[in-house]
């Protein structure tokens, strides 16, 4: 049976893994295990936002806390549910590489890869995590990802070079229709979870 957390349990394991709060983070994350009798691959698949999609390892992934992901991953290493978790689509269909990509976060792009995400995943506007890093001008994400990629992944690389200034679509907002890189941008900025928390940039 799934873990059951309550909306304040899923918002402050998503605000940990978005603020970088790693000893926080972890404290939380084991008492709901041991409360749940439960291992922390399902409290991930569960401890999801309703109206994004975004999960634990897109917030850390969003905002380049790559020791939470270290940490996430570590602990995941020997469970099954690693890909399935780590290539996670949020509403829009983007996974946290797609995040760490498009932010410039080399660090978390590394360590996603390393683990096995999936780069070559598509959005919900048929862009994958290179081509996010690419029209977003995160040339350090873009060369290591194309480095560690293979010609594959080179192909993918040059075709979203020549389309730099394609809109982004509806993606950016999360569904909310937002168009363009702008409104990409700003919604990337101004999406905040957790209550009494306070607003922070993604």
């Amino acid at each position: 049976m799934a873990p059951t957390l309550s909306e304040d349990e899923t918002d402050d394991l998503i605000y940990f893994a978005r603020a970088g709060e790693l000893a926080d983070f972890r404290e939380s994350i084991e008492a709901l295990c041991k409360r749940e009798g439960c291992e922390v691959e399902e409290v991930l698949a569960v401890a999801v936002d309703g109206e994004s999609g975004n999960g634990v390892l897109h917030m850390a992934a969003a905002n380049g806390h790559s020791e939470i992901l270290k940490h996430l991953l570590t602990t995941l290493s020997s469970t099954t549910t690693l890909p399935t978790l780590l290539n996670t689509r949020n509403s829009a269909g983007n996974t946290p590489l797609h995040w760490a990509a498009l932010n410039g976060h080399l660090s978390a792009v590394q360590v996603l890869v390393e683990a096995g995400a999936d780069p070559y995943i598509q959005n919900g506007v048929g862009h994958d995590a290179i081509y996010e890093a690419e029209v977003n001008d995160r040339k350090e994400a873009v060369d290591w990802m194309l480095k560690e990629g293979g010609e594959g992944l080179e192909e993918l690389g040059e075709a979203a070079g020549g389309e730099g200034d394609e809109e982004m679509g509806a993606e950016g907002a999360e569904g909310e229709g937002v168009e363009g890189m702008e409104g990409l941008k700003e919604a990337v900025e101004g999406l905040s979870v957790g209550k009494g928390k306070g607003k922070e940039e993604v």
